[in-house]
């Protein structure tokens, strides 16, 4: 997979960019210059959501009433043959895709428009994600293993809505089952309601459960396994979902309105040997711990979608030592990789000599 083109219209410090890529892109500027937002324009592009904005409307340009991001993804026809005819053919071996993003405020301050598309179709976004998959790392997610659970599913959620298509639909109808079952639970607790009307949402949260938990186990399995000579596992603390449990928890489930087990009270521990990092790790054994984690999910992704995602390097090098930057280096050559940077005394010499080496100042790219 190969993003060959970006623009951005009005996204964040953008007004406008249009860029070619190489397979390995340097950005060079000082902090609060537009690196940062560079990447999460390409990570928006991928999934439809940011990595740091709490609320879309904070990625539109100041003064402005919308914002566009436009991508142009080439992938080999051996890779994705079983795709569907959403993507155009460039060549014989290779497939093109146009992907869009738009927001517009809508008028009286009521709200925000967003519509994506795949090479001018409109699309859902549960429908869109996957044209474009991409690996994320940033100094933010050293809150990955300090920070709630919520924070850590998000995550997970991403990486495999991203590849994996029964995950993602299942993981939305189980969230909707949870809600409603939520809303019979209140009722009955209000006495307005039997607990025979949990039975067909009951059925719900555990067909779609069931799934989520299957493929959460996969893949903390398998990284696990393709990270075995690391210093560092993630253990998968599930918050096991069967009938009897269900059943188990039925009186406390109708006492606090809420369902009280399933996908969505799982959780996730970054450990080092027998020491959990959250507790016992430094700030540089914590970055390190998430970095590796994000090089095992790319290596994950390589294996289960049999294609090389886009790995986002933000401001990577920093605090890491001579032989963490090298490892990083090693792994940046298998894929196509954008890397932000402070400043070029921070990465090694010869791989400056291999990359396209952009300057960015006060959202310009020179």
């Amino acid at each position: 997979m190969f993003l060959k083109n970006l623009k951005l219209t009005s996204f964040r410090n953008y007004s406008k960019l249009n860029l070619d890529f190489a397979k390995t892109t340097l950005l060079i500027g000082e902090n609060a210059q537009g690196k940062s937002n560079f990447l999460e324009a390409i990570y928006f592009l991928a999934t439809t959501k940011s990595p740091r904005a709490e609320k879309d409307i904070q990625l539109i340009k100041d003064g402005e009433g919308g914002c566009f991001v436009e991508g142009l993804v080439l992938e080999e026809l051996s890779v994705v043959s079983h795709q569907s005819s959403d993507s155009l053919k460039a060549e014989d071996s290779v497939l093109m895709t146009k992907l869009e993003i738009g927001m517009q405020l809508r008028e009286e301050g009521n709200g925000l428009e967003k519509r994506v598309k795949v090479n001018g179709v409109p699309r859902r976004s549960v429908d869109y994600i996957g044209n474009l998959v991409v690996v994320h790392f940033s100094p933010e997610d050293i809150n990955l293993v300090t920070g709630p659970p919520a924070l850590r599913r998000w995550h997970i959620d991403l990486c495999l809505a991203q590849i994996d298509k029964l995950y993602k639909n299942s993981l939305t109808k189980y969230h909707e089952a949870v809600v409603s079952r939520n809303r019979v639970l209140k009722r009955i607790k209000e006495g307005l309601a039997k607990t025979d009307e949990l039975t067909f949402w009951t059925k719900q949260v555990l067909d779609f459960g069931i799934v989520v938990s299957e493929k959460r186990r996969i893949f903390f399995d398998s990284i696990n396994d393709l990270k075995n000579e690391s210093q560092f596992k993630f253990d998968y603390l599930e918050s096991v979902l069967t009938a009897d449990r269900l059943q188990e928890y039925l009186g406390r489930e109708i006492a606090a309105a809420n369902t009280l087990i399933g996908p969505h009270r799982d959780d996730f521990i970054f450990r080092q040997k027998e020491k959990d990092m959250a507790h016992f790790g430094s700030r540089g054994e914590q970055r390190t711990a998430v970095l590796d984690l994000k090089l095992a999910e790319l290596q994950f992704i390589k294996q289960f979608k049999n294609t090389c995602p886009i790995l986002l390097l933000d401001d990577v090098f920093s605090e890491l030592d001579t032989n963490h930057r090298e490892y990083i280096i090693a792994a940046v050559s298998g894929q196509q990789t954008i890397i932000s940077a402070v400043e070029n005394e921070q990465i090694p010499a010869g791989f400056l000599k291999k990359v396209q080496r952009i300057n960015v100042e006060k959202g310009t790219l020179t």
